[in-house]
């Protein structure tokens, strides 16, 4: 009788943990490779992560309009386009400069990968468009496609912190908190906050003087909660004596133009405004 048939499981069986792990090992491999290749795209043996120039196209990131996509100027890859054709600011663009990191992550600090972290006050293009945040052809700070005073655009600077949330205090992601008296442009749409050009002054997309509007400085207090001490987050509190504008529509509150204090949308006179100057 043939036994021989009896041990090969047995045989085999002794070889299945080293098999599992040259197999383990090898795809290891396979994933280590593909991270390197993508976190390193130009090969210069520098990570993605702190090089300042991704694609070796010679534009520094901070002012390339695509950081991750160019012809090669030199290393192994020399003469070739690598990366993406997507430029910075565009709906598909989910990360610029090509770390690994997606922009609207809470661990991603430096959008355009150019040095400067994202709420510094040196970093004024936050997305690497070539557009200044605060300027008025500036409308999409982060550059994800979406419009800033767009309703659809949660994060203006694309710091993965909501703009109605109490974490976020830097909505346009300038350096300066939203309530200091020197932060004049909360939303960073390039007009002054007590302008009466400035219709949306956090940049939700839903005006000032709306009933919808419940929080106009979106701080992520409701402006007529006993809490919220400033409703336009200009710096001075609503019941100083400094305080002209409380809502900061560019109308004094003793001023003949002004209706609406508090800027709930409800005027002062109406039977259903109970608040006027939205003290709580």
């Amino acid at each position: 009788m043939n036994l021989d048939h009896l041990h090969r499981p047995h045989r085999v069986s002794r070889f299945l943990p080293l098999l599992l792990c040259l197999g383990l090992i090898f795809l290891w491999g396979i994933d280590f490779a593909s991270a390197g290749r993508v976190r390193d795209l130009d090969q210069d043996g520098i990570p993605n992560l702190i090089d300042n120039d991704v694609d070796n196209d010679g534009i520094p990131n901070g002012s390339d309009p695509n950081v991750d996509g160019g012809y090669c100027l030199s290393g192994p890859r020399a003469g070739k386009y690598i990366g993406d054709r997507i430029p910075n600011g565009h709906g598909r663009e989910r990360d610029i400069d090509g770390d690994g990191l997606a922009d609207g992550s809470l661990r991603e600090h430096d959008i355009d990968g150019d040095g400067f972290d994202d709420d510094d006050l040196l970093e004024d293009d936050i997305d690497g468009d070539g557009r200044l945040d605060d300027s008025l052809d500036e409308l999409d700070i982060d550059g994800d496609g979406r419009r800033d005073h767009s309703q659809a655009e949660w994060d203006i600077d694309g710091d993965g912190k909501g703009d109605r949330s109490l974490a976020e205090t830097d909505i346009d992601g300038d350096g300066r908190a939203d309530d200091a008296i020197d932060e004049l442009d909360i939303d960073g749409d390039g007009l002054l906050d007590d302008a009466q050009a400035e219709r949306d002054i956090d940049g939700d997309g839903l005006g000032d003087s709306s009933p919808r509007e419940l929080d106009i400085d979106g701080d992520g207090r409701a402006d007529d909660s006993p809490d919220e001490l400033d409703i336009d987050g200009d710096g001075r509190l609503d019941d100083a004596a400094d305080e002209l504008d409380i809502d900061g529509d560019g109308l004094p509150d003793d001023s003949h133009a002004e209706h609406d204090i508090d800027g709930d949308g409800r005027p002062d006179r109406a039977r259903s405004e109970h608040d006027i100057d939205g003290d709580g």
